[in-house]
């Protein structure tokens, strides 16, 4: 009951600080659904290779959590209000278990957002303004960062709570570096894409900043 008392308080937060009808105006009005679709499906995509065997963390899979790449176009704030819905749809709606969707929430959209949030600050205030460094650094960079940060901040915490020794580390280790390079290389050529097609979506983006040369 604890993980989903503090799910449904930082979403609570999330929707606080979101901008004053932001859901019911256009592209949000409908974006914001279509995406909640797409990762509730993102979400349950996890096939492997013939053999492989089953539950192994370090398996190749496909994964796209979509954090970092929503804190990119649209702040974190609104990611994490439009990432509660999609971790109670992808796990609850299909596995029952409410704290386990709580869990997921916390721990793959919350944890992950954040360190996107402050990857993308740091790149912002340290990096010179180019597109190329926009789509590289908020794409690729904070979203692999933001995995393998995550990764880390619960990895320390299972040593903390003496859990560790029930842990295969090398697959710990092996699988947040894959997911990681998903993670990155899929929010960083979807961020291009959005940029060519849609700068208009991506909140990180400031044309006069980007484009004055």
């Amino acid at each position: 009951m604890i993980w989903l008392s503090l799910a449904m308080a930082i979403f609570l937060g999330a929707l606080y600080l979101c901008p004053p009808s932001a859901f019911i105006k256009p592209p949000l009005s409908w974006l914001a659904p279509a995406t909640i679709l797409f990762l509730v499906i993102a979400w349950n995509i996890s096939p492997s290779l013939p053999g492989q065997p089953a539950g192994k963390f370090y398996g190749l899979i496909f994964h796209f959590y979509g954090a970092s790449l929503l804190t990119a176009m649209f702040g974190p704030a609104i990611a994490l209000a439009i990432l509660f819905p999609v971790a109670f749809l992808g796990i609850y709606a299909i596995q029952g278990n409410y704290e386990e969707a709580a869990q997921h929430y916390l721990m793959v959209c919350v944890l992950p957002t954040l360190f996107a949030y402050l990857s993308i600050k740091i790149i912002q205030r340290f990096i010179p303004k180019h597109l190329f460094v926009l789509i590289l650094g908020n794409g690729y960079v904070a979203a692999f960062l933001s995995v393998i940060l995550s990764g880390a901040f619960l990895l320390v915490g299972k040593f903390v709570m003496g859990e560790a020794n029930q842990l295969d580390l090398e697959g710990w280790f092996l699988g947040l570096i894959i997911i990681a390079f998903m993670e990155g290389s899929l929010s960083g050529m979807l961020l291009a894409i959005l940029l060519i097609f849609r700068p208009q979506w991506v909140s990180t983006y400031n044309e006069d900043a980007y484009m004055s040369r």
